[in-house]
Order: C-alpha cells, then sequence, then structure tokens
C-alpha cells in the first residue's frame, strides 16, 4: 500500500482548512459594529445644517443610509460603513464649517476632538478584528510546524491526533487503507494542547 505523503497540495489544504476554523469568529468580529456610528457621525457632521435640511423636501439633496468614514483625525480606519436607521439627506458638497471633509468613493475623514469617544470606539472594533487574525495567524503556524516536522501522515497523527479534522476527506480516505509503523519519534516546538483547544472549540462553535 501507498504511503500518505504530506505533498504541497495536502500541506495547501490542511492550512487552508486550519484558517476556515477562524471564519465564524472573523465574521463575527468584524459583524460587531456598533449600530450609533451611523447616526451619530451624520448628527455631528451635519448639526449646524439639520434643521435647515429638514425644512425642506427631501428631493432637494441626495440621501444614504450609511455613513462611510475612511479617516478619524488623520488615521485611516479603511472605508469603515456605518449603517444609520433610516434614509437621510446629505449635501453634494460639505460646507468648511463642518468637523468633516469629503464624502467621496472611500468616505468621510473626521476631523476635531469631537470625534475622540467614536475614534476610540472604532480602534476597539479594529483590534478586535486583528486579535482574531493573529490567533488564525499563531494557529495556522503552529500546524505548519507538525506537517513540516514529518514527511507523512501517520506519525503525525500520533504526534496531534487532532490533525485529522483538518485533512480533506479523499487523504483520510487513502489512510485508512494505510499500515504505517513509527520509526522514531520526532518532536516539534508547537504546544499541542493549546491547538487541540482551538480545534475544540472550533467543533463545539461551528
Amino acid at each position: 500500500m501507498a504511503t500518505v505523503r504530506f505533498s504541497k497540495e495536502l500541506k495547501d489544504a490542511i492550512v487552508k482548512n486550519a484558517g476556515h476554523m477562524f471564519d465564524k469568529q472573523m465574521d463575527t468580529a468584524r459583524g460587531n459594529i456598533n449600530a450609533t456610528w451611523g447616526d451619530r457621525i451624520y448628527e455631528r457632521i451635519h448639526a449646524k445644517y439639520i434643521p435647515s435640511m429638514n425644512a425642506l423636501p427631501m428631493c432637494f439633496f441626495s440621501t444614504t443610509e450609511t455613513m462611510k468614514v475612511a479617516r478619524v483625525n488623520g488615521k485611516d480606519v479603511g472605508g469603515l460603513e456605518c449603517k444609520m436607521t433610516g434614509k437621510r439627506p446629505v449635501p453634494n458638497q460639505l460646507p468648511n464649517d463642518v468637523p468633516a471633509k469629503g464624502r467621496d468613493y472611500h468616505g468621510y475623514e473626521l476631523i476635531g476632538n469631537e470625534w475622540e469617544d467614536i475614534a476610540q470606539e472604532i480602534a476597539d472594533y479594529q483590534a478586535s478584528i486583528l486579535a482574531v487574525a493573529d490567533k488564525k495567524k499563531a494557529f495556522i503556524a503552529s500546524v505548519t510546524k507538525v506537517i513540516e516536522a514529518h514527511a507523512t501522515l501517520t506519525p503525525a497523527l500520533k504526534m496531534w491526533q487532532p490533525l485529522w479534522d483538518l485533512i480533506p476527506e479523499e487523504y483520510k480516505d487513502r489512510h485508512r487503507q494505510v499500515v504505517e509503523r513509527e520509526k522514531k519519534e520526532v518532536k516539534v516546538d508547537v504546544d499541542l494542547t493549546a491547538l487541540t483547544a482551538q480545534v475544540a472549540f472550533h467543533k463545539m462553535t461551528r
């Protein structure tokens, strides 16, 4: 019987599956946008002119349901899209006396001390996304160490059995037909308990 070797295709598939374990966590982190940002940003930008704008029919303005933010006091926030509770009128060009610039493809640039609270909330939101990305990166790096330490699948599974959950079915089928004896013990500088916990957590929450 043929031995199941760690081909580039198999390694890539395992790494891809390892990354997918964090999809739900990443979707949750990215979806955790503060529901108040859109209205708060709109009202602070247009506060001086809202009464006058509301006095005119909506046909005098463009309308939007989203406040897209490119930067806050010079810091790039990546075109963050903040939904509002409904359609609101927006001028085609902002006057110079409001605490913002732009309204282009990239979004508004918010300028001034009045944005400090929202700036901090956005920073916390982005930090939560980065934390998941860092966990994903560290997990993939550790899994890669395990598979790179072995030429074939069986000894890798003997080192870390939860690797099985990351292997594509076609390779599992091939492995079930293989009986291979361990020739020597291989050690890898990886916290296998932590990796196992990540896989177990993913299986409970997917």
